[in-house]
């Protein structure tokens, strides 16, 4: 998974970045939230990767609350969105602890999909290709147990993996299909020419033939029998032996919220964490 969380209460802002993300991005699990207390409660549910953060919220602002965030020793990666595109708000973002600062009245996509992009380059990443939804949710589980950090995206059409494959890059991708083995061959020579650079490998899982054999028209093929696992294991540990030192596995710790006193009041009378002196964030949009 890849949890993303859009802190914006405009509506139409947020269905708007919502959109052009699942565009680029059709494997992100995408989340909205319009208020503070709407977005502590996701973050702490979905614990989120990336955090996209408006300013002036009806119930707090999100520079308190990316500051609330980070002392709660959230590593997410938080983009700050002001319709202020002005250079104390950018710095103020960057105190409070974002990593990215845009305003929404000249926001780059190019530059927020660079973003996404730069994140993915760390993690591992598979791609589970089948129309079986309980092959899917077994392997997602598999996977989950074995390489707590891994991305995992799904795709229940040839198609959809091929469009999926062009942003993800994936490092690993499980097949489970029907088609003549020369279908897959070609699969498999398709998705290899959308990821060059010999990291990705294809794993085609099935059934053995009456006969005892198969051809595999794969880098790999595992049977769904009793060593499954074990041989899977085997085939991620070869990977893992090869994989770059940049890509990250850390296991997601729960999040604990610190109580927060005194400080600056939100609209609601709800204590908030104060930011540095200098800029009014109260500005109504």
């Amino acid at each position: 998974m890849f949890p993303v969380l859009i802190v914006e209460d405009n509506v139409f802002f947020s269905e708007a970045l919502h959109a052009a993300l699942h565009s680029r991005f059709p494997f992100l699990t995408l989340a909205k939230a319009a208020s503070v207390q709407d977005a502590l409660s996701r973050i702490a549910s979905m614990r989120p990767d990336l955090i996209f953060m408006d300013v002036n919220l009806p119930d707090g602002n999100g520079l308190a609350l990316t500051r609330r965030i980070r002392a709660a020793g959230i590593k997410a990666t938080v983009v700050v969105l002001s319709v202020h595109d002005l250079p104390e708000y950018r710095d103020e973002a960057i105190y409070c602890g974002a990593d990215h600062f845009f305003g929404k009245g000249s926001i780059d996509l190019d530059a927020i999909f660079g973003i996404v992009d730069s994140m993915l380059v760390s993690r591992r990443r598979a791609l589970i290709v089948s129309g079986e939804e309980i092959f899917q949710e077994q392997m997602c589980a598999f996977l989950s147990r074995t390489l707590p950090g891994m991305l995992v995206a799904r795709a229940a059409t040839w198609d959809e993996a091929f469009h999926i494959a062009d942003t993800l890059k994936p490092h690993l991708v499980l097949l489970r299909s029907e088609a003549a083995v020369e279908s897959e061959r070609r699969f498999c020579e398709i998705m290899h020419a959308r990821c060059p650079g010999g990291e990705m490998k294809v794993v085609r899982v099935g059934d053995i033939g009456p006969d005892g054999t198969w051809i595999c028209p794969a880098d790999y093929c595992v049977a769904t029998s009793a060593a499954f696992s074990q041989e899977m294991a085997a085939i991620i540990n070869s990977l893992e032996a090869a994989r770059p030192t940049n890509c990250s596995f850390e296991p997601r710790a729960s999040v604990v919220f610190p109580s927060v006193s005194g400080g600056a009041q939100t609209r609601r009378g709800e204590p908030s964490l104060p930011v540095s002196p200098g800029v009014d964030i109260s500005v109504p949009k």
